[in-house]
């Protein structure tokens, strides 16, 4: 954004792109070889998505996605029809610092708990409550950024403890199922882009988006819960 003032939509592209062919020339050049191994087939791909386990947890990572980078993507409409605010940048800014909070920070939780499922629980009912306090805090001046960076911190730790857990169940293929995760993901923002223009063109005021992915969100927090209460008594039934 604050690049966008100086250069304009276009120059913001430019620079972008300029920043690609940098990172790709310094890949080239200093990047060391490793060897890779190969990759599953086809057929082997689609046998990971048959067990439940698998296709629940990148389920979730979908509709987690659907929600919140959906709803991202109309902070901007979000923001006017609710407080009239035009601004958007500070915003965008709790959101990123929340998210490299959240970024960071998930990684040691998950070493302490080594219970990435009731993680993404937490997570999940976090996300929810950011997102339906959206529209009261933004009444507030200071406070109006705090469901931003609770937004932010969730959606970006919500993808290790999945990738933990599918790490686990798929520990031969990992490369793989963890890619399929990262399709999720951008598939659910894709979907969650489409949703929301989609309800807005059928008279749905952006003022209710929050509202919106809030209770997508707290389906996801059931399956969740669903996913680890189910897991739980597969583990009992193993130690007994």
């Amino acid at each position: 954004m604050i690049v966008a003032e100086y250069l304009g939509w276009h120059g913001t592209l430019w620079f972008i792109t300029v920043l690609g062919l940098i990172a790709m020339m310094g890949i080239a050049i200093w990047f060391p070889n490793f060897p890779a191994s190969a990759p599953p087939s086809l057929s082997q791909r689609i046998a990971m998505l048959t067990n439940k386990r698998v296709a629940a947890t990148i389920g979730v990572t979908l509709l987690t996605s659907i929600a919140s980078l959906g709803l991202y993507t109309y902070i901007a409409s979000i923001l006017h029809s609710l407080a009239d605010i035009h601004h958007i940048t500070p915003y965008l800014w709790a959101w990123g610092i929340g998210g490299v909070i959240g970024s960071f920070s998930i990684g040691s939780l998950i070493d302490r708990t080594g219970r990435p499922g009731w993680l993404m629980v937490g997570i999940l009912a976090i996300m929810a409550f950011a997102m339906f306090s959206l529209p009261l805090g933004l009444k507030f001046p200071i406070l109006g950024f705090l469901p931003f960076v609770l937004w932010g911190g969730m959606g970006w730790a919500s993808q290790a403890p999945q990738q933990h857990v599918l790490l686990h169940l798929q520990p031969d293929h990992s490369a793989a199922t963890v890619a399929s995760n990262s399709s999720a993901n951008y598939l659910g923002s894709a979907i969650g882009s489409a949703l929301g223009g989609m309800m807005m063109l059928a008279g749905l005021a952006p003022s209710h988006l929050p509202y919106a992915a809030g209770y997508l969100v707290l389906v996801t927090l059931l399956g969740q819960l669903l996913v680890v209460i189910r897991k739980n008594k597969e583990q009992q039934g193993l130690d007994n």
